[in-house]
This record gives C-alpha cells, sequence and structure tokens, in this order.
C-alpha cells in the first residue's frame, strides 16, 4: 500500500529553493552609439538573430542593422564596451 506524503516536504521544491537564481540579461549589449534620429548616445543590442539594432529611449526610435553594409557603418561608429575589446 503506498504511503501518504502530505505531511512530509518536498525534497525536490526545498533543494532548488535553497539555490540563488542566476540573472543575465535578455540581449547582449555590444556597445555604444549615436541614435541617428535625436543624436544622444544609446545602447546597441543584438537581438536572437544576431543581428544589432538601437532602442532608443530618449526619441523612441528603433533601428535594425540588417544589411552587411550599415553593420560595417555601425561598427565604425560605434564605442565597444570594454570587456568585449578583443
Amino acid at each position: 500500500m503506498p504511503e501518504d506524503k502530505a505531511g512530509q516536504p518536498d525534497t525536490a521544491k526545498s533543494d532548488n529553493q535553497s539555490k540563488p537564481a542566476k540573472l543575465k540579461p535578455a540581449l547582449e549589449q555590444l556597445g555604444t552609439a549615436l541614435c541617428p534620429i535625436c543624436k544622444r548616445r544609446v545602447a546597441v543590442y543584438l537581438t536572437k538573430t544576431q543581428r544589432p539594432f538601437i532602442n532608443c529611449g530618449y526619441c523612441a526610435a528603433r533601428v535594425f542593422y540588417n544589411g552587411r553594409e550599415s553593420m560595417r557603418i555601425l561598427r565604425r561608429k560605434m564605442k565597444p564596451l570594454p570587456e568585449r575589446l578583443q
């Protein structure tokens, strides 16, 4: 006859809760560049498909760099983050 586990704590749940969660950013930040609309310095992120884009919080512009030439121009104008220097 199976035992009733109502009075016993679930060990699987307590093991999961004791470990701290590892937080990581949703999108990887490459560096900073000037917004093409308002000319303020904003962060450059990578999309899930590894394409760079800018999401300006000042003028609400979203600029996606999908072409090869636009990516080259962005790379020249962008200031990379210190930990990404190679």
